[in-house]
């Protein structure tokens, strides 16, 4: 299985160690779209962790190659003109696109919508902590989580400091009590893992 990871940052670098430890592919290429040539060889599956402007040249790639490639995509901050190209990847390509690819942020969505139906009349807030190096805010786990709350944005308190990979907090406050959901990434192996998990059912869907 050939593998095409799209960005070689710390995020592209984790793929790939966990993507060989798993050993279900016998090629992986890192790729840095914006300044790397992509191949000829048709890849089986393609993760991207790098960032919006990125989209276009993954497009242009599956399309060159017949498409029907599963896409991974866990990428965030994308411009209405980048969203409009992942619609027309859509089109040749199946598409995974998640905020984040973690088991436990799936738990802790399930547990806040669980918490916002038991406590309609709770103050809500969300807070979110990444490392100085995201660039996008509030994060796309965040975002993910006031749409399932129905909050702007715009009110979620947004740190950027250190080398946290990520931690995500929702508050239900009540009268003299505060619930309190929290989710804290200790390393991006998790992200990586679950990408790679995600992308392995594609494959096997697609075989189907």
């Amino acid at each position: 299985m050939f593998l095409i990871i799209v960005g070689n940052g710390a995020m592209g670098k984790m793929v790939e160690l966990c993507a060989k430890e798993d050993g279900c592919f016998d090629e992986i290429m890192l790729i840095e779209p914006l300044t790397d040539l992509w191949p000829d060889k048709k890849a089986d599956l393609i993760i991207d962790f790098s960032h919006p402007e990125a989209i276009k040249g993954i497009y242009e790639y599956c399309r060159n190659v017949g498409g029907n490639i599963p896409v991974v995509i866990g990428t965030t901050g994308q411009s209405e003109g980048e969203e409009s190209i992942i619609l027309l990847l859509e089109k040749i390509c199946p598409v995974l696109r998640k905020s984040n690819f973690s088991k436990g942020v799936d738990v802790m969505a399930k547990l806040v919508d669980l918490c916002h139906d038991l406590i309609p009349e709770s103050d809500i807030a969300l807070e979110e902590i990444h490392h100085t190096k995201k660039i996008d805010m509030p994060s796309g786990t965040a975002k993910t989580l006031c749409d399932i709350l129905d909050k702007d944005y715009n009110q979620v308190a947004s740190i950027r400091m250190g080398t946290v990979p990520g931690k995500h907090t929702v508050y239900f406050a009540l009268d003299d009590e505060v619930i309190e959901i929290t989710h804290t990434a200790y390393s991006k192996k998790i992200f990586a893992i679950g990408a790679i998990e995600a992308g392995k059912k594609a494959m096997n869907l697609k075989k189907v």
